[in-house]
């Protein structure tokens, strides 16, 4: 129940810790995952002897309103801090076990703990945007992300204010907020690359490295270590170095190289080793990867929609069973995940289906789909049109119920004209030779072509009219430039300009800015990497008259 204690409220502003007296060093109020019983305040004492806490108080503030303060621990007749020591207290899951066990149930912010000795003295710990000034000492600190402690750095800051003498640490409950040497492996920094490698492929593991002790950490002191452990063993990944010097505060990243391992799930694990670091706690992260392609796989990507069917994205079992699609998530490159529903029945193996930003959308745009096989997944990671300054629009991620990726895919928008999906085929991802689309289906096989260019029509209106410009090269993969030119030699048209494409291809051009007349179509066309390249030439004539 609230306490009232007007009289003690004028304190809180003045006074913040105590000269000579333990003190609050650490509070984690938002643990990450379930709070209960892991929640944590940390007393401190700078003295050099130890200091009874019988009759201290420890309470709670709800910044809502001015008064609202709540009694959480009363210290007892054996509870005592050691000079130059820590006392914890909090919940029955902590780890290590606190000196006092009691449920704090503290408030995610903005709110406050304070500590009111049975002298009269207080001292307050605010977080967050505060309203009344009884909540802080001086400026409230800025609240922590969660999983994160507000922790007093340097352990002996006392600047007279929440903002200066606190900021977001990874909890050390008992343990020196900045110790004198602390290699830290960033939490949630590792990145592997690629994603999904093929087993025995190279992969690169890379991660951030902090330094959160007092002192410098030098140039090769810091060994990197990985393994990953999976359901036939644990396999050793890599050992490196951190090439270069960390002052106190700095981060670096570290990337190596490995051999992935045979196909599988597996926990991969990082851990630092650094001579004579004081907080092991924070020396190790872990990732869940996949080697080799996962259960589901994606097939066909429509992130540029034109007649008003939504995003879509189709799927194939490639396992040798029935899936739940109800267990795989969908996601860009952002946070989250996308959940399917409203279909019906497990997806057999080698069977397709459809996960839809709008499911009564597509439906309507594609009647003939069997709605069993349609899922409607929210909330829905919009996908992005337009490439960024490394070449990729948007990153699409399957991902299994533990978050175990069974599929990813970078892709390119560039080229791709608007509500025409990227589909699988040829060993890569292209425009799709239906321009809608083939959901629920595969695509389109394209005919042999006995000449490297050819057109669909050789004959098309002057009115709104397209043509289909079909190659078929000798190289699995190749890089086309279209270009169309009058009879005067003059260059009217780019259908293609210098684009990536599968040996045997299609794409439709649009001719409605073409002039009657007869045109010639230029394609060069060159294998990917090293090769000579070939040329082509077909005719097209535009008939009529342009309204």
């Amino acid at each position: 129940m609230p306490i009232a204690a007007p009289a003690l409220c004028a304190l809180v502003v003045l006074l913040c810790a105590p000269a000579g007296r333990p003190r609050i060093a650490e509070v984690l109020y938002d643990p990450a995952g379930d709070d209960t019983d892991r929640e944590f305040v940390e007393l401190s004492n700078p003295g050099p002897t130890p200091w009874p806490l019988a009759g201290l108080r420890l309470e709670a503030g709800d910044g809502s309103g001015p008064g609202r303060w709540s009694l959480r621990w009363t210290g007892g007749g054996a509870d005592t801090v050691a000079g130059g020591g820590r006392f914890v207290i909090g919940g029955a899951r902590l780890v290590p076990p606190p000196h006092a066990v009691v449920r704090l149930d503290l408030q995610n912010g903005p709110d406050a703990v304070r500590l009111v000795w049975p002298d009269g003295a207080i001292e307050t710990v605010g977080y967050g945007a505060l309203e009344f000034a009884e909540y802080a000492c001086g400026a409230p600190a800025a609240d922590a992300a969660s999983g994160f402690s507000l922790a007093r750095i340097p352990d002996e800051s006392d600047a007279g204010s929440n903002a200066l003498d606190f900021r977001a640490a990874v909890p050390s409950p008992g343990r020196a907020n900045q110790p004198g040497r602390d290699a830290a492996l960033e939490p949630g920094t590792l990145a592997l690359e690629p994603a999904l490698p093929e087993p025995g492929a190279g992969a690169s593991l890379g991660g951030s490295v902090a330094n959160r002790g007092r002192g410098p950490i030098l140039s090769g002191e810091v060994r990197v270590l990985a393994a990953a452990s999976g359901a036939d063993g644990t396999w050793p990944l890599l050992e490196t170095v951190l090439g270069r010097d960390l002052a106190p505060g700095d981060t670096a990243r570290f990337e190596a190289v490995f051999a992935a391992p045979p196909a599988g799930r597996y926990v991969l694990r990082a851990a630092l080793v650094l001579a004579g670091d004081e907080n092991p706690d924070d020396d190790a992260d872990s990732l869940t990867i996949r080697v080799g392609g996962g259960p589901l796989r994606l097939a066909e990507i429509q992130f540029h929609p034109a007649a008003g069917e939504g995003e879509w994205v189709e799927v194939r079992n490639a396992a040798a069973g029935p899936l739940e699609l109800a267990d795989f998530t969908l996601a860009d490159r952002g946070a989250g995940g996308a959940r399917p529903s409203g279909g019906e029945g497990a997806l057999a193996p080698e069977s397709l289906a459809v996960l839809a930003q709008s499911r009564a959308a597509l439906l309507a745009r594609f009647p003939a789909l069997d709605p069993r096989r349609v899922w409607q997944a929210s909330p829905w990671p919009a996908l992005n049109n337009g490439d960024d300054s490394t070449g990729v629009a948007d990153v699409v991620v399957l991902r299994e119920a533990d978050g175990t990726p069974s599929d990813r895919v970078a892709y390119s928008a560039a080229g791709v004209p608007a509500g025409v999906p990227l589909e699988w085929r040829d060993g890569g991802w292209w425009p799709a030779t239906e321009p809608a689309g083939t959901p629920l289906a595969p695509p389109r096989a394209l005919a042999a072509l006995r000449v490297p260019l050819a057109l669909g029509k050789r004959r098309v209106a002057a009115a709104p009219d397209a043509a289909a410009l079909a190659w078929d090269l000798p190289w699995p993969r190749a890089r086309i430039a279209l270009e169309v030119y009058d009879l005067a030699g003059h260059r009217v048209a780019r259908p293609i300009v210098d684009a990536a494409v599968p040996a045997r291809g299609e794409r439709a051009w649009d001719t409605s800015d073409l002039s009657p007349g007869v045109y010639v179509v230029l394609m060069r066309a060159r294998p990917e990497g090293a090769g000579a390249g070939v040329s082509a030439t077909a005719a097209l004539r535009v008939d009529g008259v342009a309204p």
